[in-house]
């Protein structure tokens, strides 16, 4: 019996969307007259908004101010009947506004505040907050300011934005606590990410991505600092400390200020759009899995899109095909010696320079399929 197969690849970020990659792997399984579903995968980073769509979520467009002052449209999704709303920060102030430059210092989330501020009147009961893909290091800081909520130094003069501001932040407005409970007023919230991270340490916010946000080492020891330092004045806000809970060092301490002020409740971004889309129903031990993302890490064990979905293909006992740009040989044979992987088709394993893999990737993807296809992939 010829197994069906089920495409769940994460985006290759900065050469190839979902959607092309899909285009490439089911042109190929067409060819081969091999049965085929796919699926728009998500995490809560860039992407989710798409792949809500997919499913029959409506979006609506928004103005905002982005993570370096640059105003622009972005989009916010309702579900189907309305009853849940949400927010993408890559979409709002995402690190694809930084256009190639990192801001560690000044980049903000001000434009979460403002679009909290502007669907607070609609009738949602419940309210996801999607973080990935971030450019700031501001704890949430810049939420308090979309919202109007005054953040002071030691002199009593409102704070710059980004990290800068945390770094000068000496008190927070004595109604805060109060001002989200009018915009919430008891609706559920929900914190979707695939991190995990506390606020501090040597695995929170800064420790773990400050580096690949700009921070040199000097950087990050100010930026530790100053999160300690911002915990403090937000438990004195909020009378309860979240510093320490799943997600609170998601998207530079934004998933901290969310768990404080809005009390949301931590849910693994995989796994919230596994179960959305159906993937989870589909996959039996008569499927072939393809998954995979830009590049195959360490990082892909904590969990992204690819671990999530292994975890399914063993439990199902079916078969897994890894697509990525990249990998890490040390991970790829953790992997393998955990779960059932029949393949593994990479666009650096085409030899080619870095730059041609990312200039011609689709191109190379189809041709890395070919060569490395396998019916021993779809034998029961």
């Amino acid at each position: 019996m010829q197994n069906k197969a089920l495409v769940l690849i994460d985006k290759f970020k900065g050469s190839l969307s979902q959607s092309e990659i899909n285009n490439v792997v089911t042109k190929l399984l067409e060819e081969r007259a091999i049965e085929f579903q796919s699926f728009q995968m998500a995490d809560g980073g860039d992407g989710s908004l798409e792949a809500l769509a997919t499913i029959g979520w409506k979006l609506k467009r928004i103005s905002v101010t982005g993570p370096l002052d640059n105003e622009h449209e972005a989009s916010y999704a309702t579900s189907g009947d309305g009853k849940i709303a949400a927010l993408e920060l890559s979409d709002l102030c995402g690190i694809k506004y930084l256009v190639g430059k990192r801001a560690p210092y000044e980049a903000h989330t001000r434009a979460i505040g403002e679009a909290l501020k502007e669907i607070s009147s609609l009738n949602w009961s419940e309210l996801w907050l999607l973080l990935g893909g971030s450019a700031s290091n501001d704890g949430g800081l810049g939420i308090l300011q979309g919202l109007g909520i005054g953040v002071r130094d030691s002199k009593g003069r409102l704070v710059k934005s980004g990290l800068s501001g945390i770094t000068q932040a000496a008190s927070i407005q004595s109604n805060a606590a109060e001002i989200f409970e009018e915009l919430i007023r008891g609706r559920k919230v929900k914190l979707i990410s695939d991190v995990r991270s506390p606020l501090l340490g040597p695995s929170g916010a800064i420790s773990t991505f400050g580096r690949q946000k700009g921070l040199g080492r000097a950087g990050r020891l100010l930026g530790e600092s100053a999160m300690r330092k911002w915990r403090r004045l937000v438990v004195e806000a909020t009378s309860h400390d979240c510093s320490n809970s799943d997600g609170a060092g998601a998207a530079g301490g934004v998933g901290f200020l969310a768990l404080s002020f809005m009390k949301a409740e931590y849910q693994p971004g995989a796994q919230t759009f596994l179960d959305l889309v159906g993937a989870k129903k589909k996959i039996d031990s008569h499927s072939t899995v393809f998954t995979g993302e830009g590049r195959i890490d360490s990082s892909s064990l904590s969990g992204k899109c690819v671990l999530p979905i292994l975890e399914i293909v063993k439990a199902k006992r079916a078969k897994a095909i890894l697509v990525c740009g990249s990998y890490d040989e040390r991970v790829i044979k953790s992997l393998k010696s955990d779960y059932q992987i029949a393949g593994i088709v990479a666009l650096s394993n085409s030899g080619l320079s870095k730059s041609e893999q990312i200039a011609r990737a689709s191109e190379i993807l189809e041709s890395e399929l070919v060569k490395n296809f396998s019916t021993d992939w779809f034998n029961s």
